[in-house]
């Protein structure tokens, strides 16, 4: 009883200090995390007990201003003030002893730009700026990456950026510009510029004296086309994607390893027209009108690992293709064939994506030549037969994709070599689905199979011997099954009820969707099924699996609103920790002792809590060491208002 007198009193004494105080001062914690609550803005951070903090996140409190210090010379790495109603950059005030390098300043109500702080990387994306001035940059001379993304930026005046000489990255995706020039964007120091989106800036644009850049993005600007580029001799990645091309750009950029050109409306690909970039390793062209590609036009790309021509009009695939290329997009085009000649070059290919073709024939042993081939793609073709001789050879595979295949005359599943094959997709190919499931010899071959997708197959049961003949077997996704067959059963409370530590599951699930309840009929009177909140429940009876299992109570929760199922099991000793089990082993007598120690230890510290409105700043993220505790990452969020202020 005299605990309690005393701990009110305590706080009775904390209300009326708080009443007569100012200012609400944030002195972050040094024995842990703790709510403080405030009733006046603008909130005064103190930093001085956090040595070696990174970041320091007030992001999401619906904050108008903040004031930082530290009675020490400190640098603060990142500071996010994001997701506030901070108007102005001033607004986020910062003693002269701390040094704050990154500010993040986006998602706020900042209309006009200013600087108060010297900041290096400063962020102010997703604002109300309408327009950039020379007045503006005072106090930002600092200043080597600023982001001005999506704002409303209509008009930059000339040297705006003159009294910044160190400013070397500058976004301004996103804004409303017409037109830039080297008077309005500080052309000699910049290495990266972004103006992509900006949808109006015109052909009188050029780029050329911007000699300096690294990297440049004009994406989203239909009206620039066609676009003078001039002479890159340090750019190294370029992207004019949707600016209506109708040839690949001629810009010499001997060190350009990054071409990306999609969305446009080039229709040839010529030899030569990439010889300007001999470096290159990504070129994507994805998405125009191509249809004729020049023997070579690739072939002198020594270097290029990356090639996407998909959602294109070719109807064969490109000749003479680079010998290092090892991902080939080829998808959405009108290719009719596949033939050994096709990929023979390509001995290092790895990713290999024909989807969505007009294929209707594919040469046996095709793939024989690509040893290193890990992905392969031939879903939505129209093949009517898929023979093992089609896909043999690439025995390093292990994803395989053969989605949306109706395939009627395809005799037995067309792929043996399942040495390393680890995901096979069959979703919609209920022929090629039925015939895997009914052959046990492929079946017994997969021992390395991890996921089987067999959505819309119209799958009403498993092989019983399903267990046995993919042991390694993670993921099994399916629309639905008729019913749950004993096995089934059998073999949840077998991998449930493992004694091997070592790949004992933590956590398992298997998901139906658009079930009815009426269909759920089990054969095995141990298993019930029940219907809470809209979910269809199967709950396993934990007297069934007592002789054989330790754990108390599991279920397996069946969600109607499940695009997919997934049934998850991790039988392998290595692959334990990714597994999806559900096990639930909290007793209720645990919960009341929890409950009762924390009230013994609240009543012992004499804190009682009363009368709890205004603002709370919760801090996460921290890190004790020993005597005080150094904070490497702290953030605050769910500022709420208060009256008074309760402080202990």
């Amino acid at each position: 009883m005299v605990v309690i007198l005393n701990a009110i009193l305590v706080s009775f004494l904390s209300v009326v200090v708080a009443k007569i105080q100012k200012n609400c001062v944030l002195e972050l914690p040094t024995n842990g995390s703790r709510d403080v609550y405030c009733d006046v803005i603008p909130y005064k951070i103190d930093l001085n007990h956090t040595n070696g903090m990174t970041k320091l996140d007030i992001s999401q409190n619906n904050l108008n201003g903040i004031y930082i210090f530290n009675d020490k010379n400190i640098t603060l790495p990142t500071l996010d003030v994001s997701r506030n109603n901070i108007l102005s950059p001033c607004h986020v005030a910062i003693s002269n002893r701390v040094n704050v390098d990154s500010m993040i300043l986006s998602f706020n109500k900042i209309y006009n730009f200013s600087m108060c702080s010297e900041i290096r990387n400063l962020t102010l994306s997703w604002n109300y700026i309408k327009s950039l001035n020379k007045t503006d940059m005072v106090n930002a001379s600092s200043l080597q990456v600023l982001d001005l993304g999506n704002n409303y930026i209509l008009w930059i005046e000339n040297n705006t950026f003159v009294g910044m000489p160190d400013l070397q990255w500058l976004n301004l995706r996103g804004n409303a510009l017409t037109r830039i020039s080297e008077k309005t964007l500080p052309s000699t120091t910049l290495s990266y510029l972004d103006v992509s989106e900006n949808y109006d800036l015109d052909s009188t644009t050029v780029f050329q004296p911007f000699e300096n850049l690294i990297e440049l993005n004009i994406a989203k600007n239909t009206k620039l086309a066609p676009v003078v580029l001039g002479s890159g001799p340090r750019l190294q990645s370029l992207d004019v994607s949707y600016t209506n091309l109708t040839e690949v750009p001629v810009t010499p950029a001997p060190l350009l390893g990054s071409l990306i050109l999609c969305g446009n409306a080039i229709k040839t690909v010529n030899s030569g027209d990439l010889d300007g970039f001999p470096l290159l390793r990504l070129l994507n062209i994805n998405a125009n009108r191509i249809k004729i590609v020049e023997d070579d036009a690739f072939g002198r790309l020594d270097l290029l690992i990356l090639l996407d021509l998909s959602n294109n009009l070719l109807e064969t695939v490109p000749k003479s293709l680079p010998e290092r290329l090892e991902k080939l997009n080829l998808e959405g085009n009108r290719i009719q064939n596949l033939g050994i000649e096709d990929f023979e070059g390509c001995k290092r290919l790895k990713i290999l994506n024909v989807r969505k073709n007009n294929i209707q024939h594919i040469q046996d042993f095709t793939f024989a030549s690509l040893l290193f081939l890990d992905t392969l793609d031939l879903s939505e073709n129209p093949i009517k037969m898929i023979t093992r001789e089609m896909l043999a050879g690439p025995v390093k595979l292990r994803v395989l994709k053969l989605e949306k295949l109706i395939a009627p005359e395809t005799p037995t599943f067309p792929f043996t070599d399942t040495r390393y094959l680890n995901r096979i997709q069959l979703a919609y190919s209920k022929h090629l689905a039925e015939i895997l499931l009914n052959d046990s010899a492929v079946l017994s071959s997969m021992f390395q199979l991890e996921y089987l997708d067999l959505t819309e197959c119209d799958i009403i049961s498993l092989p019983n011997r399903l267990p046995y003949h993919m042991p390694k077997i993670k993921t099994l996704i399916l629309n639905e099954l008729k019913c749950i067959e004993s096995w089934l059963r059998d073999w949840l409370c077998e991998i449930y009820a493992s004694e091997d530590h070592h790949y004992k599951l933590s956590k398992s699930e298997l998901r139906l969707r658009s079930y009815q309840l009426e269909k759920f009929k089990s054969p095995v009177e141990n298993v019930q099924f029940r219907q809470d909140n809209g979910n269809i429940q199967q709950v396993f009876d934990a007297e069934y699996c007592a002789t054989r299992t330790t754990i108390p109570t599991y279920q397996v929760t069946m969600t109607t609103t499940e695009q997919t199922a997934v049934f998850a099991r991790l039988r392998a000793k290595d692959d334990h920790k990714n597994s999806q089990v559900i096990v639930k082993t909290t007793h209720p007598g645990m919960i009341v002792f929890v409950c009762i120690v924390l009230l013994l230890v609240l009543l012992a510290s004499g804190t009682v809590w009363i009368g709890m409105r205004g603002r709370t700043l919760k801090m996460v993220h921290w890190r004790q060491n020993t005597a005080h505790v150094d904070y490497q990452s702290i953030e605050i969020k769910s500022l709420e208002s208060l009256s008074h202020v309760e402080r202990w």
